[in-house]
């Protein structure tokens, strides 16, 4: 039992963990920030709130950039978290970024007074994603990095696996606890919540989005759908840790298209950037999209390779049988 026993922690850890999936994860969660630094002036960003002038910056928040910098350079403030955040979503050097990447989005959710949930969720999965990017040599995370990677550094492996597994952990918390907390609300219960999101003046659409969703949202068929259909979607997710791995994988476009409908419909990018990287991280993240977009290129282009390769064959075959022979058999 023992042995059984090793040999599947052996095989834990040797299975790929620096991936490009963690290295997507790691982008988009530097995007979100920069998504909300980007298009937001300090002024937006720092308002006066309750209990505060301006700013957050007791306990923890004292050590944001934010407070550390005088009120007349916040712009330059801002500046520096940019510069910092995109060369993080760049990818170069995950090991040097980690920290700093991290302690920018902590100071954006921590003592800017104009943030949401997904700066908050882009926090906790930057600490969570430290000890993966410390242990990660790689020059770039879009590379990939085999098994011998982690024979040759197996407690820097053993960090690493421990440290996503806590992710999912976080991950799935985050989504039981969305669909539970809505189970008290009878809106979501009788399958109206999302008529009464989608009209609301702050988080509804405009435009002629919004004529779309007024016209579906009447209906009680689509209204409960669209209601129903995230608490589903959100449970699973919540116990997507227990479940297998071709369950996970089936999860993972819902997901992503669930939070995608979020940002159209009412706006809220810097919070589907967040979601993004957290499903990745918890429903593939041994994944490499980058080299299996490649992949599908390059099989893509491969039949014309073989055409052209046929026709020069042909070719070449032709001339040979018009060129007369110098000399008769032997």
């Amino acid at each position: 039992m023992f042995d059984k026993l090793n040999d599947r922690a052996y095989r834990w850890i040797l299975a790929t963990v620096w991936t490009q999936h963690a290295g997507i994860a790691r982008s988009l969660l530097a995007i979100c920030g920069l998504s909300t630094l980007v298009f937001s002036s300090v002024n937006t960003l720092i308002r006066p709130a309750a209990g505060t002038d301006g700013m957050f910056c007791a306990g923890p928040a004292e050590m944001s950039l934010w407070c550390l910098t005088p009120a007349n350079t916040h712009d330059l403030a801002k500046w520096a978290s940019i510069l910092i955040l995109g060369v993080a979503a760049s990818g170069w050097r995950p090991r040097l970024t980690a920290l700093p990447m991290w302690w920018i989005l902590f100071g954006n959710q921590s003592s800017l007074t104009v943030v949401d949930g997904g700066d908050q969720i882009a926090a906790v999965l930057a600490l969570l994603l430290i000890p993966i990017s410390l242990t990660d040599g790689r020059r770039w995370h879009w590379q990939t990095s085999g098994p011998e990677g982690n024979s040759e550094h197996p407690v820097a492996a053993l960090i690493a696996h421990v440290s996503i597994v806590v992710v999912q952990v976080q991950v799935s918390f985050v989504y039981l606890n969305s669909c539970l907390a809505k189970l008290g609300v009878p809106e979501w219960l009788n399958g109206t919540a999302i008529y009464y999101w989608l009209r609301d003046p702050m988080f509804g659409p405009a435009g002629g989005l919004s004529d779309i969703t007024n016209a579906l949202m009447v209906l009680p068929i689509p209204a409960a759908i669209f209601t129903w259909g995230p608490l589903g979607l959100e449970f699973f997710l919540g116990i997507s840790i227990f479940l297998p791995r071709r369950v996970k994988l089936a999860l993972l476009p819902f997901g992503l298209l669930f939070h995608l409908g979020i940002a159209v419909t009412m706006g809220l990018w810097s919070f589907a950037f967040a979601m993004w990287a957290a499903l990745l991280l918890a429903l593939w993240p041994g994944g490499g999209a980058v080299t299996w977009a490649t992949t599908i290129m390059t099989r893509m282009r491969r039949p014309e390779l073989i055409d052209s390769k046929r026709s020069n064959g042909t070719q070449q075959n032709t001339e040979l049988e018009v060129v007369p022979p110098m000399h008769g058999p032997n």
